[in-house]
């Protein structure tokens, strides 16, 4: 367990807590000794052996509980505040606009699941704090949480995946990830994997997981994830692997397969080149898979955060951290003065910042750290700081975090001014959308990424699991018109990491090095 896990176990007990009644002076502490949590910097395990002493917010009542999460994994606390609610009260929080307030609200009023909120249009206008607008939204956004219901993200399936993969290689059955969980969809229905093994065998290394058996599969469940394991013969291994890999439209593509003990082996005999699975989906057909794209040859951390706003990491432990990871330059981009939400930057904190970054370009040259800002697009299509301080920044990087369900015509016409703004460098996780929490921005985006090409904005494929923004099928559809960068979105060290997401959906994008902005030299950023 790490830090932010265990703040994550804490916020989602204070959710509870609210809905539940059971004190708001509670559910503040557990949000204090949370927020104290994500800026800790050290070992986790270390702090929870000296009962978290010297931690901001975390008192003697509270740091017995904490260091019995970080030594046993559980919190049996969490596990009686689930216990008191309806199952379905639980379901409430995957809908964008409730918190704990209005789901307590909701519950008073005999709505206690996402069917009985979608039955309840017309009733909602009704309530206190609601009118018919809101109530519309609410319905929106509730229809969104149920089609996603059955949906989970990449990164926490692939979590999910791998102490299955354990189990099965220490009984020595070959194992290989299939579906679009190989592919690398950004959301998933499932865990398909191919394993060589009898039903017996597959059956007595996962226990509990394997919940049924049909002919050839088994089925089950892995922290509330489906599973599905194709049973395979040596023979075979490849052939099936290829077929369960998919997508249907790329198997259908390559016509009636041979046999084959690899995958290797099946390509051979259809005389094809062996083609790697993330460029197996529709829109891939036809299209030759691009060159690998290598971590270590970024010269460019571009989009993180620090504790100038919402990060918790200082500026100097990030660019440190960047020069560590081989970055010849870093654009910080903490949010800006309207971002009141995330600590945005006034004019005065501007001034603080840049200082600090003269005197750290001076102390770790030659690595360079160029002077960002991720500001607000306002509903108006302006960005968020006079003309008179845009100018001094290196990079200004815009996106949207608010206003995300303006009408389609007035959101084409906000982003497009956004993009003709001379002092307008990225164009930041484009639509907005939080993946299976909210849809991004509806807006005419064939337009917009034209516009973005002919005003020569960068636009970014931000890699946090939770965004995956711009969509790699847009960036596909428009991999020879335009630039990209790709974002960590880092507000803490370990999300630096979340660069791994973003060069992967390039390549499944198809992007070539050249038009990615993290490869170009610093020289490019300073003499565009």
């Amino acid at each position: 367990m790490n830090r932010n896990e265990l703040a994550g176990l804490l916020e989602r007990a204070a959710d509870l807590i609210e809905v539940l009644g059971h004190g708001a002076y509670r559910a503040q502490a557990y949000r204090r000794a949370a927020r104290s949590l994500e800026r800790y910097e050290g070992d986790l395990e270390e702090l929870a052996r000296s009962n978290f002493a010297g931690l901001p917010g975390i008192g003697p009542a509270l740091a017995p509980m904490l260091r019995e999460i970080v030594e046993t994994g559980s919190f049996p606390y969490l596990e009686e505040l689930e216990g008191e609610l309806p199952p379905g009260i639980q379901e409430l929080f995957q809908v964008q606009g409730l918190g704990p307030k209005r789901i307590r609200l909701l519950w008073e009023h005999g709505i206690d699941s996402l069917e009985a909120l979608l039955a309840s249009e017309g009733k909602l206008r009704e309530l206190p704090g609601f009118g018919a607008k809101s109530e519309a939204r609410l319905l929106e956004a509730a229809r969104f949480a149920q089609q996603s219901r059955s949906r989970f993200l990449l990164a926490e399936a692939l979590v999910a995946t791998q102490s299955i993969l354990l189990d099965l290689e220490e009984r020595k059955l070959k194992a290989a990830l299939a579906g679009s969980l190989r592919r690398g969809l950004e959301t998933v229905g499932g865990i398909d994997l191919v394993v060589l093994g009898s039903p017996e065998e597959v059956r007595e290394a996962l226990g509990k997981h394997v919940k049924a058996q049909e002919e050839g599969v088994l089925r089950g469940e892995v922290e509330g994830i489906p599973l599905r394991i194709i049973l395979a013969e040596p023979p075979t291994f490849g052939t099936l692997l290829v077929r369960a890999t998919g997508s249907q439209a790329f198997v259908q593509h390559l016509g009636p397969l041979p046999e084959g003990r690899e995958e290797e082996e099946v390509f051979e005999a259809l005389r094809r080149p062996w083609v790697p699975p993330f460029w197996r989906e529709p829109e891939h057909l036809g299209l030759q898979p691009p060159a690998p794209l290598a971590r270590n040859q970024l010269k460019g951390l571009i989009h993180c955060h620090s504790t100038y706003s919402d990060g918790t990491t200082p500026l100097r432990e990030l660019a440190l951290a960047a020069l560590q990871q081989g970055y010849s330059y870093m654009v910080i981009s903490d949010h800006s003065q309207t971002a009141a939400y995330a600590g945005g930057l006034s004019l005065s904190d501007l001034q603080r910042q840049w200082r600090e970054i003269e005197a750290l370009n001076v102390e770790l040259a030659p690595f360079r750290i160029l002077k960002g800002i991720e500001s607000e697009i306002l509903p108006d299509g302006s960005l968020d700081y006079p003309e008179e301080i845009l100018t001094r920044f290196d990079v200004v990087l815009g996106s949207l975090h608010s206003h995300l369900q303006l009408p389609f015509e007035e959101q084409t016409e906000r982003v497009l001014k956004a993009l003709r703004n001379p002092y307008l460098k990225i164009l930041a996780h484009p639509t907005g959308r939080l993946l299976l929490r909210r849809p991004g921005a509806q807006a005419d985006w064939e337009r917009l990424l034209e516009e973005a090409s002919q005003q020569g904005v960068v636009v970014e494929l931000n890699g946090n699991p939770h965004r995956l923004d711009l969509d790699w099928r847009w960036a596909l559809r428009f991999r020879g018109a335009l630039n990209f960068s790709l974002a960590t979105d880092a507000h803490s060290l370990e999300g630096l990491d979340d660069i791994e997401w973003a060069l992967f959906y390039a390549q499944k994008a198809g992007l070539e090095a050249g038009q990615i902005a993290n490869f170009w030299p610093l020289e490019r950023w300073q003499h565009p």
